[in-house]
């Protein structure tokens, strides 16, 4: 198609030069230029034979005569091929030059032999001439040149390129294969899924006569029918250079939608032929100068991370760039999404044939999610199990590819927290051997001992060996429970009021350790009572007032419910520290029967949705501002969604609220299905830690949140709150 449009602006351009002395034509031309054409065609010499080898770096020079222009312009040139009977009225190919000389390649010489008709392996002459022109003025040469051209037979000029056959994602049948991408005279890529075990091979065309095939042999090209086989099923782009008779193939692990500001990589999937694809929630962060629109695009190729960014015409068409220093880089070539993205769910695509990408707005769309929550929370938790418990270790891996964290401690106690939600729901005994392996296995992690010097973790783990021993009446929890629970009074700061965050300084008081601490006090007063026993001269119930208490004096905000770990630093706001302190205020209603502990958690309950969320065009999706991959605060809302749960199931909760708690949690989990989750290659199941985006991987506190999620439906379903 190219060169016919080469053939017509030629013609047209030949017509022009022919019809001058019509003097409708001459008067729309400028008439202060004038174009003298070319008088003498330099090089090569007439009849020169060049004989095409498969050195197709060299060059040929081509030159000639520059042509006197008048009126100070500038003149531009344009070679004209045509077959040796031909006339330079009908060019078979054009070649345009800025002076009178331009180099031309052997493949472009080889492409246009092709054109004249000459066979591989035979020869031809072909002519040439020159126009030379400056805007709308043209003149052609009188002068006409001819070469010999002498193709090589069976050579490796090869104009246009091919990937086929059963290990391709495109199979056997040639009229499917997919065209390289040519970069040079020389050089074509392609992107494409291969299939291990399965073999590939290159075509030279896909239909016609004299189709060549050829594979790969330590990385060189060489024509071969048989194919070559991949020993990794993925996606790789391939390289050849056909001058080298090279082949480079790397795989292609990672291609993202990445969110400067935040840097924030949005996974997208292979959609094939080139194309990576994904829907997400566009949501804009709000700063100081205004909504933060600015993104590009993330690959990683071979192990290498590269930016895909905005090339200098201001199109959507991108660059590669390799990845030295992200924070040096990570604002140059960035794009910025359209103002009517804003908060809408959006098609994303990255088109790596021709390095162009899309962002087009699309109806969210939630129904392809199951209508049985008991299913989905089975199919989650048992995934779980199967992606992180340790059967050897007896705790949780941090990965699923087996990975372990050996100082993560905190996380361990809410993974076995979900076990027991499934233990709950199902009755099922594979959860309650978990529940039951796991003392020990956590315990020989941390040290062979329980207690640890951070006493939010131990906090943590207070909450779930109580629930364990209550879930499975195993009596070692209930001794654990209690050594944590009194372990964690010795953090109680006497000067400043709180549980201090660690033994050892910096050890100041805060929510993350107090908030725990105040759910331990009410429920061990609710199943032991005085029983129990006093420290301090403080029963548990009186320790749980005055837990609250500080929390509420020093660390909220009762106007709004909001919740900071530093009143002074607004920004230090997270899900689990509103999670806690209303779960506080409600179990303390529960008990006390005093109505505003109930209107403390309703009205921290409001304010988190309202702040810490993301906005969708019907709802919001609960979200941390710091989420990132395999990192703390991904565990944050699952703790939230816990507590918020039994908020909801609270029988004194005005029907109101519960209608608006309801809508939201269930949009949550189903948006998380819907739009954040992906399986591993053995069919687990996996949560992203934002829960709006599709998952590159999965780690431990993203993954339980997302766990607890799904249990926490499950749950309002089982009690008939759905």
């Amino acid at each position: 198609m190219k060169n016919f449009f080469y053939f017509l602006f030629s013609f047209v351009a030949w017509g022009v030069l022919v019809s001058c002395s019509d003097p409708a034509i001459e008067d729309e031309l400028d008439n202060t230029v004038t174009v003298n054409a070319v008088k003498k065609l330099l090089s090569p010499t007439n009849n020169s034979v060049i004989d095409l080898s498969d050195n197709l770096k060299s060059e040929e020079k081509f030159e000639w005569q520059s042509a006197e222009v008048s009126g100070g312009t500038v003149t531009k040139y344009e070679i004209l091929f045509f077959k040796d009977n031909g006339t330079s009225s009908s060019p078979i190919h054009t070649i345009t030059a800025t002076n009178n000389s331009v180099n031309i390649s052997r493949a472009t010489l080889d492409e246009i032999a092709a054109k004249a008709g000459i066979e591989e392996g035979g020869q031809a002459a072909i002519r040439w001439t020159v126009r030379a022109y400056s805007g709308s003025v043209s003149a052609i040469s009188r002068d006409i040149g001819r070469i010999i051209i002498k193709r090589a037979e069976n050579n490796l000029l090869i104009t246009k390129l091919y990937l086929t056959g059963s290990g391709s994602e495109y199979g056997e049948n040639l009229s499917d294969a997919m065209q390289f991408t040519k970069v040079s005279d020389n050089e074509f890529y392609v992107f494409s899924k291969l299939t291990i075990g399965q073999s590939f091979k290159f075509v030279n065309k896909i239909d016609g006569d004299n189709i060549r095939s050829f594979s790969v042999k330590s990385n060189k090209l060489v024509e071969d029918a048989t194919g070559t086989k991949i020993g990794k099923t993925g996606v790789y782009r391939i390289r050849v250079d056909i001058s080298s008779k090279s082949v480079e193939m790397n795989e292609i692990t990672d291609v993202s939608l990445f969110y400067c500001i935040r840097s924030r990589a949005i996974k997208l999937d292979y959609e094939g032929r080139g194309k990576w694809k994904g829907t997400c929630l566009i949501y804009f962060t709000k700063e100081a100068w205004g909504d933060e629109v600015r993104y590009k695009f993330k690959m990683t190729e071979g192990g290498v991370d590269k930016f895909l960014e905005k090339v200098s015409d201001g199109s959507t068409a991108m660059k590669e760039v390799v990845i030295t220093d992200q924070g040096s880089q990570l604002w140059s070539g960035v794009f910025g999404y359209s103002s009517n993205l804003k908060e809408k769910w959006a098609d994303v695509e990255a088109n790596l044939s021709n390095y162009t990408h899309s962002i087009v707005a699309v109806n969210e769309d939630l129904s392809g999610v199951g209508s049985s929550w008991a299913t989905m929370a089975e199919k989650s938790t048992s995934d779980f199990v199967k992606g992180y418990w340790n059967t050897t270790k007896r705790h949780f891996n941090n990965s699923t590819t087996g990975t372990i964290n050996q100082y993560d401690y905190w996380p361990e106690a809410h993974a076995v927290d979900v076990i027991i939600d499934a233990y709950l729901r199902s009755g099922d005994n594979k959860y309650k051997d978990i529940i039951y392996n796991f003392y020990e296995g956590v315990k020989a992690k941390n040290g062979n001992k329980f207690k640890n010097s951070y006493y939010d973790d131990m906090g943590w783990h207070g909450l779930a060996h109580l629930r364990a021993f209550e879930a499975t009446n195993d009596s070692r929890y209930e001794n654990s429970a209690r050594d944590l629970w009194h372990w964690i009074l010795e953090g109680w700061d006497n000067e400043n009021g709180g549980i201090k965050w660690r033994t050892d300084p910096p050890n100041g008081p805060g929510v993350p350790s107090t908030g725990p601490a105040t759910l331990i006090a009410i429920r061990r007063w609710v199943k032991y009572g005085t029983g129990d026993g006093t420290i301090d001269e403080l029963d548990d119930l009186q320790w749980a007032k005055r837990m609250y208490e500080w929390m509420r004096e020093k660390k909220h905000d009762p106007a709004t419910g909001a919740v900071y770990d530093d009143m002074e630093n607004k920004s230090g706001a997270w899900t689990y520290n509103t999670g806690t302190f209303l779960g506080s205020a409600m179990e303390l209603y529960d008990v006390t029967n005093e109505s505003h502990y109930l209107e403390d958690a309703i009205r921290t309950a409001d304010w988190t949705l309202a702040n810490l969320s993301v906005k969708t065009p019907t709802n919001q999706i609960l979200s941390d501002w710091a989420e990132q991959p395999d990192n703390d605060v991904n565990l944050f809302k699952g703790i939230f969604i816990r507590y918020f749960t039994r908020l909801i199931m609270n029988p004194d909760l005005p029907s109101d609220k519960r209608n608006k708690y309801i809508q939201f949690i269930e949009y949550n989990a189903k948006a998380l299905m819907a739009y954040a989750t992906a399986t591993t290659g053995d069919d687990i199941l996996i949560y992203n830690y934002g829960w709006y985006f599709k998952p590159k991987d999965s780690f431990l506190r993203g993954q339980t949140s997302g766990c607890m999620l799904i249990e926490a439906l499950a749950l309002l379903e089982k009690s008939g709150f759905l």
